[in-house]
């Protein structure tokens, strides 16, 4: 597996690959971190917190993934509003000594482990993305809302993912698909919240419509 060196901003935020993440950056160890990226690859790594443990003590195989600046907002007082996209999960190998005020760190990078067939995967991510799309449809209909559908990847390994960004969840589930390895399982993960939440809604959407 590929190894590099990245920056690294841990947050008590999830960024799946990709999916988009809004940050606000005030620190002036980040503040200098987005300087440096965008002077270079424009890559840093996301590394979600763990309640209770300093940064430089998150231990090694924690997760994170590869964030990519998309988009940057400069605002006058130093601080700025940035769009990152997610690229390749990484795993945490160990922080390295940097003259950087920010943290640096060795990671390896995690391919998925593909499981079953890629027909079966389909098959599943099929049943995901319309269990997904009657979750939006019952929303829309209580929010009396009328706009679009949320557009979904083809890639049935991107798509638990890309549901998961959109749907509530907390951080230490939103983790647990970022580091879960097989595509099969992530979709099973997300199928269930949206299985559990899926007959109130659309029981609740049907009287609404009354």
């Amino acid at each position: 597996m590929a190894s590099e060196t990245l920056p690294i901003f841990p947050l008590g935020v999830v960024l799946f690959p990709g999916t988009t993440l809004p940050l606000h950056l005030f620190e002036p160890r980040y503040r200098q971190l987005l300087a440096d990226v965008r002077a270079g690859t424009s890559r840093f790594g996301i590394l979600t917190g763990m309640p209770g443990v300093a940064e430089r003590d998150l231990p090694p195989g924690r997760i994170g993934c590869v964030a990519e600046v998309a988009e940057v907002e400069m605002l006058p007082d130093g601080r700025s509003n940035i769009l990152v996209a997610g690229r390749e999960r990484f795993a945490l190998d160990a922080f390295v000594k940097h003259d950087a005020p920010y943290h640096v760190a060795a990671v390896t990078f995690v391919p998925d482990v593909a499981v079953g067939s890629p027909v079966a995967l389909a098959v599943a991510a099929n049943e995901v993305a319309a269990n997904f799309t009657r979750v939006v449809t019952a929303v829309h209909t209580l929010n009396d809302n009328n706009g679009p559908l949320p557009s979904l990847p083809d890639d049935p390994a991107q798509l638990a993912w890309s549901i998961a960004a959109m749907i509530d969840l907390d951080v230490e589930e939103k983790y647990q698909l970022l580091a879960d390895p097989q595509p099969t399982t992530r979709l099973a993960r997300v199928d269930a919240v949206l299985r559990k939440v899926l007959p109130d809604l659309e029981l609740r959407a049907a009287m609404h419509r009354r």
